[in-house]
């Protein structure tokens, strides 16, 4: 493997699990992560509708996934609680400030990730202010995340998506798409973020042309407005669909969740994807839902911002186990570290 050699694709917390588990069985200089910028909802959705710039907010959730507990850390985490502040977030609004200074996402990003000594190349997947608009089985479209997301005829499915206008791709994106020799699909909301980078002009003909091993981690639960009733199985098709070949490797969780959290996430919508996947060398399972996270969490912001829970979360050090697992049966991905390195701090909230 060469530098830069590792991509992921993904939004907020489930790209950020996937760069902690990462980080315990490699160097962060070896990879490159693509996020999501049509993201219009809570505050970075707030920041979009006033200045018309992309959204940050993905990108923050990446970082703060990746800031220890030094001050930058805890600047890039924190959200305000009380007044009129509440669920203003310091990240989004030193990222808007760098961006408004470069007039790039980009560039802010690569500045904001520098002054925090992250050796990590993360490319917002474009510069350009646009929507992701969904497309239901009945043809008719939907233009917004949220408004998708909550639409009143969710017995509708997505079918497809594209962006209005059409969003030009990050040039950097591209040629680690087409250099790489791992790419790693995050869990994340599955046609309206994933699908977002995906739809993204070039990105599919770059994977396409790429000759990487590519891992997809399935999401545990379906998400409300986006994934009703499907399977592990439709989740998957739907993927390969997006991107135009064959997934190598599917992670799949394949143990009980906690009775607590699942009543929370029962209440809107949310149950657990059913594994109809089948015994196959490619598909991976393993218990990779974080207990730690759940049993630890104090504050969940998502609650108050955009009504749901937000606990169950994939688990870093099982995700690394699986990551050396597929690696060692791989000749070409084999220079993962051979144990998972255990971290000094845990980040409790990003």
């Amino acid at each position: 493997m060469k530098y830069n050699d590792i991509v992921t694709i993904g939004n907020g917390t489930g790209q950020g699990v996937v760069l902690q588990a990462l980080r315990k069985i490699t160097d962060l200089d070896r990879i490159t992560t693509l996020v999501g910028v049509t993201d219009n909802g809570g505050h970075s959705g707030a920041l979009r509708r006033e200045l018309h710039v992309p959204s940050m907010g993905d990108v923050k959730t990446v970082i703060a996934a990746l800031t220890g507990e030094t001050v930058w850390g805890q600047l890039v985490r924190h959200r305000f609680e009380t007044g009129r502040l509440t669920g203003i977030s310091m990240g989004n609004l030193l990222i808007t400030a760098l961006l408004d200074e470069s007039g790039s996402l980009y560039y802010a990003t690569c500045r904001l990730t520098q002054a925090l000594g992250l050796n990590i190349h993360i490319i917002p997947i474009s510069d350009d202010d646009c929507q992701i608009v969904a497309e239901l089985a009945d043809q008719t479209e939907i233009e917004g995340e949220w408004e998708a997301i909550n639409r009143e005829n969710r017995d509708i499915p997505i079918v497809g998506v594209h962006h209005n206008p059409e969003m030009e791709t990050n040039a950097n994106a591209l040629m680690a798409l087409e250099s790489a020799n791992l790419i790693l699909l995050c869990p994340g909301t599955l046609w309206l973020g994933i699908g977002s980078i995906l739809a993204t002009t070039g990105v599919r003909e770059a994977i396409q042309k790429s000759k990487a091993i590519i891992i997809g981690i399935q999401n545990v639960l379906t998400q409300p407005g986006v994934t009703d009733g499907m399977t592990a199985n439709d989740h998957l098709i739907v993927l390969e669909k997006m991107l135009g070949r064959e997934i190598n490797y599917y992670l799949v969780h394949d143990a009980g969740l906690p009775h607590e959290a699942m009543d929370l996430y029962a209440q809107k919508g949310f149950v657990p994807v059913v594994d109809d996947l089948g015994d196959s060398k490619r598909i991976v399972r393993g218990d990779i839902v974080s207990r730690t996270f759940i049993n630890g969490v104090d504050r969940v912001h998502y609650d108050q911002e955009r009504g749901y829970p937000h606990v169950i979360r994939h688990d870093p050090e099982m995700l690394a186990m699986l990551f050396i697992d597929i690696a060692q049966s791989m000749p070409d991905l084999s220079s993962f570290r051979s144990r998972v390195k255990q971290e000094r701090w845990v980040v409790r909230d990003f």
